[in-house]
């Protein structure tokens, strides 16, 4: 009676649905690119992303070579979906070695982040 009740069990809980975990956002694409030489000066900075972030949770950090930050306000969307961002520099970035923190919450509330640099000639 016992190995009729587990094998019940097992069954009941295989035949369960299985539920997936959301997914937390992958940044597919940045603009300017990591690692590239871009034509200055730069008006904009975009970060693209496979699922929607949280537009309140995110947060650009630009800095120059040498660790000062550069004010790019607060970041927009550039679309319904949340998935397009950008932040506009109060004044265009000249030549110089830059660097872009990132930081925002996905759909499953779990904080992202990540960083990329880019040269201005």
């Amino acid at each position: 009676m016992r190995k009729i009740a587990s094998i019940g069990l097992i069954l009941s809980v295989l035949a369960m649905p299985a539920f997936a975990a959301p997914a937390a956002p992958q940044l597919t694409m940045t603009d300017p690119a990591a690692n590239s030489v871009v034509k200055a000066p730069v008006y904009m900075v975009h970060l693209m992303f496979d699922l929607p972030v949280d537009l309140k949770s995110v947060s650009f950090r630009v800095t120059d070579r040498n660790g000062k930050p550069v004010d790019v306000g607060q970041p927009m969307p550039m679309d319904n979906e949340n998935k397009m961002l950008m932040a506009i520099p109060n004044t265009p970035l000249p030549p110089g070695n830059y660097k872009v923190e990132w930081h925002a919450t996905g759909p499953d509330g779990k904080p992202i982040s990540g960083e990329f640099s880019f040269t201005a000639q």
